[in-house]
């Protein structure tokens, strides 16, 4: 099945995947939770990917070819933009997370979440988290620090649940990585 969002396809080899967004458990309590836009579990293996997709296309911002704006107005700019995507990945990163632990805990809200799956996981199950990032600029600096500042915001969680694999790449990079990635 295919998943198509922010110009990136996901090609699961299985129907072992889910979006929150078409969870009625989520649903009934997102107003105060953001979601990750896929999952997708490989049993193989017994891990669990949350995956997030944006498409930031480049680090290019019209500002930056307006005479009106000085290049400090156009850095700070990149600056508030920058801390508004780290902050939204680790938000998403965050209550995802939750979501999916409060099934492994099995807790009484959890089986409106796990109904929407249609595979078991297990507290044994390793939970892998992905941020795919179209973008279309040959420089992937920016991407590397985005990377790095999520990775400092979320190593406190990754730490206290175990959670060994979580990072931002690019679509370019996640298609040499899986092979489900188009």
């Amino acid at each position: 099945m295919k998943i198509e969002e922010s110009s990136i396809t996901l090609n699961f080899p299985d129907n072992n995947y889910f979006r929150f967004q078409e969870c009625k458990g989520y649903k009934d309590i997102q107003n105060n939770f953001k979601e990750m836009d896929a999952c997708w579990y490989d049993e193989t293996k017994d891990e669990l990917y949350l995956i997030e997709l944006k498409d930031w296309k480049n680090n290019n911002l019209e500002e930056e070819n307006d005479s009106r704006f000085s290049e400090e107005e156009v850095a700070k700019i990149k600056q508030r933009i920058s801390k508004f995507r780290i902050g939204t990945l680790f938000k998403k990163s965050v209550d995802s997370l939750c979501m999916i632990l409060s099934v492994m805990l099995e807790t009484g809200y959890s089986e409106n979440i796990n109904n929407c799956f249609s595979f078991t996981i297990t507290k044994k199950t390793k939970i892998k988290l992905l941020s795919i990032i179209n973008w279309e600029d040959t420089d992937v600096t920016y991407i590397s620090s985005v990377n790095s500042a999520y990775k400092s915001k979320f190593g406190s969680y990754a730490k206290l649940f175990g959670i060994r694999t979580f990072i931002v790449l690019t679509k370019e990079r996640a298609k040499t990585q899986f092979d489900w990635v188009e």
